[in-house]
């Protein structure tokens, strides 16, 4: 990740971790940190200059409302939310379209079953003095061959050649 973006997503981690919100970061920030870095990609494999940084959280309504708070004190109006009388964390997805980046917030991701078993592997890495709890990347892999597109292809082979090289002494 470009040392700005880094920057973000220390910012809304340290947030996150400040309300002591379950979540990971997927997608392609999550590839970055797990070291191979590419230019974010948009619809038809487009290539778009600013990141979309996608963070997983989980959708159990105490987390829910903590997310809420977090994401409130990060500067966005969470009163709606706040004030729904049936909330449904499992389908609230949220979208922050910034001016340099744009923040994807869903409570479920497609190819992986239930967030706590994917929380439980978990890598956690050390940035700006935060930590980033990051999908691991074996989960990280599964949700791309799922998907499938052009991108996430070459994303698992780059994840499994970081995996191998990883795993050789």
């Amino acid at each position: 990740m470009q040392s700005s973006t880094t920057e973000l997503v220390v910012s809304v981690c340290t947030i996150l971790n400040k309300h002591s919100v379950r979540y990971m970061l997927i997608g392609g920030a999550a590839v970055a940190l797990y070291g191979y870095q590419r230019q974010s990609r948009g619809p038809f494999d487009t290539i778009i200059e600013k990141p979309d940084i996608d963070i997983w959280y989980d959708p159990l309504y105490p987390n829910y409302f903590k997310l809420l708070d977090a994401l409130e004190e990060w500067g966005e109006d969470m009163k709606q939310y706040k004030e729904e009388t049936t909330p449904d964390p499992l389908h609230s997805f949220f979208r922050f379209d910034r001016s340099d980046c744009t923040f994807d917030f869903p409570p479920i991701v497609e190819g992986l079953s239930k967030f706590k078993d994917s929380f439980n592997t978990r890598s956690v890495v050390k940035a700006g003095g935060s930590e980033l709890h990051v999908i691991s990347i074996d989960d990280l892999i599964k949700v791309k061959l799922h998907h499938g597109r052009p991108k996430d292809l070459e994303d698992v082979e780059q994840l499994r050649r970081i995996n191998n090289s990883n795993d050789t002494p």
